[in-house]
């Protein structure tokens, strides 16, 4: 048997099993179902809204592709600025420290990144002295330049107070063209 032949049997088998309703009795049966059910209930307005968007399959995948680009874009441009230390806040860093006492200060540079040579500065006011060796040193500001590597980078100074007072200093970063001023906040008091 070819098979134009087989198509052909199918054909006629299909026909033989279809089966005609009498339209009188459907028709009959449809408007009485729809007569008893009744006008259709009208839509609330969220699925009116939301109507248009049930048709559209590709709307929430384009939808979560987009978050996912903007994110990428996001965090790349935040890498592209470079490493920087995490922003402090400078209230959250007083540290009470007596007159006749030496304080060592642990300042802490956080880069995102490795840093192949960072330049840092720190500069106290006039009421505070660098110490070292049992005495203080006449110099208000020392600057050096060392590599950061990434996360926390300690860097331990020996400072003494005057006078009673709250007193800055100042320690700012230089790597590539990118600058970091920040500031530890230091409480003198008598004692």
């Amino acid at each position: 048997m070819t098979l134009d032949g087989r198509d052909a049997e199918v054909r006629a088998r299909l026909r033989a099993l279809r089966s005609d309703l009498a339209e009188g009795d459907f028709r009959a049966r449809l408007r009485a179902k729809l007569v008893a059910d009744g006008p259709p209930q009208s839509r609330s307005l969220g699925q009116r809204l939301l109507s248009p968007l049930r048709g559209a399959r590709w709307l929430w995948p384009a939808a979560g592709v987009a978050a996912g680009v903007a994110t990428f874009l996001a965090l790349s441009m935040l890498r592209m600025a470079g490493p920087r230390p995490a922003p402090v806040d400078a209230g959250s860093l007083v540290t009470r420290l007596p007159a006749t006492r030496v304080a060592l200060v642990r300042l802490n540079l956080t880069a995102d990144a490795a840093v192949e040579l960072a330049h840092i500065r720190i500069t106290l006011p006039p009421e505070l002295s660098f110490w070292a060796d049992g005495e203080a040193l006449g110099d208000r500001s020392f600057e050096w330049t060392q590599p950061l590597r990434r996360g926390d980078n300690e860097i331990p100074i020996a400072v003494r107070g005057q006078r009673p007072g709250r007193y800055r200093i100042a320690v700012t970063a230089h790597f590539g063209d990118a600058k970091v001023e920040d500031e530890v906040v230091l409480d003198v008091v008598d004692g």
